[in-house]
């Protein structure tokens, strides 16, 4: 975010005329450009996969029913989720490349 963006959303947070009822969302992967007194501003919420094993493995087993024929061999999926540390884009990355195969 540049720093004009955090002056313009600062003036908005710190106005006396705040918008009612409002939340605002902010989301990045770093924040080492953002400001300090924007980031005082911000609460953070982290955002975490732990313990989403088994729902994730479930997801994959289901995309595998839909896209490939029943007498194929499934691969394993929790060992898929695993290996993919609980990232369930590239559990899904790592399916389709044993979809391909299949």
């Amino acid at each position: 975010m540049s720093i004009g963006a955090q002056m313009s959303l600062l003036s908005m947070l710190d106005s006396t005329n705040r918008a009612p009822n409002t939340i605002f969302i902010f989301t990045c992967n770093e924040t080492l450009k953002l400001q300090d007194r924007f980031l005082s501003r911000c609460g953070v919420v982290e955002f975490s996969s732990y313990g989403v094993a088994k729902e994730a493995a479930d997801m994959l087993a289901r995309v595998w029913g839909n896209e490939v024929a029943a007498d194929v061999p499934a691969p394993n999926f929790q060992r898929i989720v695993k290996e993919s540390n609980n990232n369930i884009r590239a559990a899904l990355m790592q399916l389709q490349q044993e979809i391909m195969m299949a």
